[in-house]
């Protein structure tokens, strides 16, 4: 039963694999890493989310599979990743509105650069919706 279902545009079931999401073959996992990769590449020499980051991922060797393993579950519904990441963002308060929006700004060029246009919106959407219900879920606490 939907609890508020005017917020289901703000809801991404992340740990349930979808047999045929229409993702497979349009991009692949090598895909995404090479995507993962290049964008925290980018954070990690950004003036602002660079230090954000430097300060609270301690071992990048083991934040990078996380990630893969989470964009997979977004775009290819792979059912990998099985983390909170509103939990974690929560436990960081140097985190801002504007800090998103930059977030979203370095992704989107990131997946254009990477990704390319025809499949542009598989990973704009989610990333946009995430970020919409963390800011909220953030700024309510």
């Amino acid at each position: 039963m939907r609890d508020n279902p005017e917020r289901d545009d703000l809801r991404l079931p992340l740990t349930e694999p979808v047999a045929d999401s229409g993702a497979a073959g349009m991009v692949n996992e090598a895909d995404i890493r090479r995507l993962v990769d290049s964008f925290y590449g980018r954070v990690r020499k950004d003036v602002v989310l660079g230090p954000i980051f430097t300060r609270h991922v301690a071992d990048w060797s083991a934040h990078m599979p996380k990630m893969y393993d989470f964009w997979s579950t977004v775009v290819l519904r792979t059912g990998r990743y099985s983390g909170r990441p509103i939990d974690v963002h929560r436990k960081l308060p140097e985190i801002s509105l504007a800090n998103f929006e930059r977030w979203i700004g370095l992704w989107e060029s990131t997946v254009d650069d990477v990704i390319g246009a025809p499949n542009r919106e598989m990973f704009t959407m989610p990333a946009r919706r995430m970020a919409a219900s963390m800011a909220a879920s953030l700024a309510a606490s």
